[in-house]
């Protein structure tokens, strides 16, 4: 039922085929103006696709709180250049090319750091479309389909490569699909518009879609409602990229988890140990993040597409690229609990029937009540799980309150009464109260009491606001058995992982 459930809200927010075809139609008229034109930098045109509207991974995004317009990602590539090759020039050939179309030059945005952007209206009452144009020359260098591209910097231009017809080729033969799948596919969809439709040959493939390619359209609008007002968002080629490689279910939301699952071990083993083992996946070496792209897999590391060369330069983009995964592991889980589609917080209609998550929530943890405390998270998971919900705003805090309270009264003396206060002190934390004295000192007690406990002296420092990473470091080598990364008590620490060995901060 969970996936029938993912399979509606992808299709929900895929591209209709009635927009697919606007779009085509707008895409073969910008290819052909190209083609036709005249440039300086050279001659022999080939104008293609690239991106999410090529790999069917295309989702409706989301900005300012609100659904916004289709990205087309096109390139144009000229195959034949002359002798003196100049980015800025060939930047400028392709504007100025489009400049010769009177509705083009009206519809062109400003010049981007790579692009020229044609941005068309919204019309009766559909989506708006816009068109990134990414100027290219066919490389002499790096393996099959490399292309050399423009970046402008602070009105300076210079080169780089890519490769996103490589990319395309390599992404299609891991998604690779039958003909019963073809078939069902393309009748499906052309029972569903016939108006569009002679017959079921007409239908085309880039409208069909596998579980990796809903999978990661699912994931693509979480991370764009979870980044709203946010800084740092991961781009979309980091998640397309690693997904397809880790895969191996059939089923949308076990696509998910591996994607999750993956991701999260590497973080957890990267900051426990200070080093990760190389997979050519998402590696971590001599203070570098490398997720090459798997068509440069027989370059030379230094040579190989970097799809996170920018964590490089900004290290607060890898730490909400493994925020955004814990995000996205705990609303999929909450969402295979409630059965609802709004428990994955992806601000579509909703699907799936059941009760709200917290709602279940309170009522296990009563029930773990009635039957005793235990010592261990694992024991009162279903409590932290109801303060992630209070963290997020996803429910009220007092009857959250109200459960650690109890928690603490039923507690044993000893180590699951201190861990039962810890519980009830971090939910005051989290609302953003300040401690009195009387409180920080019984939080120095359990500290004292519990010394010897890595566990106890990271919660409690934590607490107080002086907890290190090292202190971090400690409790996950004595917490061998869970991920104490997902705990809700270490979103308290909020400053970026130093990726050192054995460094403190």
């Amino acid at each position: 039922m969970s996936n029938q459930i993912l399979l509606q809200i992808a299709q929900y927010l895929d591209i209709s085929p009635t927009d697919y075809k606007i779009a085509q139609e707008r895409f073969n008229a910008v290819k052909n103006w190209l083609d036709d034109g005249a440039y300086k930098s050279g001659y022999l045109p080939d104008v293609y696709l690239q991106g999410s509207f090529r790999l069917g991974t295309v989702v409706r995004p989301y900005h300012n709180d609100k659904d916004g317009n289709f990205d087309i990602d096109q390139v144009c590539e000229l195959t034949k250049y002359n002798e003196l090759k100049s980015s800025e020039i060939l930047k400028n050939d392709v504007g100025d090319r489009l400049k010769e179309n009177s509705d083009y030059e009206r519809m062109l945005d400003t010049e981007g750091k790579r692009c020229w952007t044609i941005e068309y209206a919204t019309e009766n009452n559909r989506p708006g479309f816009h068109i990134d144009i990414l100027p290219a020359l066919k490389s002499d260098e790096g393996t099959l389909h490399n292309i050399d591209i423009t970046h402008k910097e602070d009105d300076i231009y210079s080169w780089s490569t890519s490769n996103p017809k490589g990319y395309y080729f390599w992404f299609k033969s891991k998604n690779a699909y039958s003909t019963s799948f073809i078939e069902s596919q393309r009748s499906t969809i052309f029972n569903a518009n016939k108006e569009l439709y002679e017959i079921e040959e007409e239908v085309p493939k880039q409208l069909f879609r596998t579980s990796l390619q809903r999978a990661i359209q699912i994931m693509k609008r979480h991370r764009d409602v979870h980044f709203v007002n946010k800084d740092f968002k991961p781009i979309s080629i980091i998640i397309t990229t690693i997904t397809t490689q880790v895969y191996t279910e059939t089923n949308i939301i076990e696509i998910i988890d591996e994607f999750i699952n993956y991701a999260l071990s590497r973080n957890e083993f990267l900051i426990k140990n200070g080093y990760l083992n190389k997979d050519d996946i998402l590696d971590y070496s001599d203070g570098k993040w490398l997720i090459p792209n798997p068509v440069d897999y027989a370059r030379p590391e230094s040579e190989r597409e970097n799809f996170a060369d920018r964590w490089n330069l900004e290290p607060k983009l890898a730490n909400s690229f493994f925020e955004w995964c814990q995000q996205l592991k705990r609303d999929i889980n909450s969402f295979k609990k409630s059965g609802l589609s709004d428990s994955l917080n992806l601000k579509t209609k909703s699907f799936g029937t059941g009760e709200r998550v917290d709602k279940i929530l309170i009522k296990e943890t009563e029930k773990v009540l009635e039957n005793g405390v235990g010592i261990f998270s694992s024991n009162n998971r279903e409590l932290l799980d109801l303060i992630h919900l209070g963290i997020e705003g996803k429910t009220e805090w007092e009857p959250i309150k109200e459960l650690a309270e109890s928690y603490y009264h039923k507690a044993d003396e000893g180590v699951s009464k201190d861990v039962a206060k810890i519980n009830y002190y971090q939910i005051a934390r989290h609302r953003g109260k300040s401690f009195s004295e009387e409180a920080k000192n019984d939080i120095r007690d359990v500290l004292r009491r519990n010394r010897d406990t890595a566990s106890f002296v990271l919660c409690c420092n934590l607490l107080l606001g002086s907890a290190t990473q090292q202190m971090i470091r400690e409790c996950m080598r004595e917490f061998n058995f869970e991920n104490i990364l997902e705990w809700p008590i270490l979103r308290l620490y909020n400053r970026p992982f130093i990726l050192k060995n054995a460094l403190e901060v």
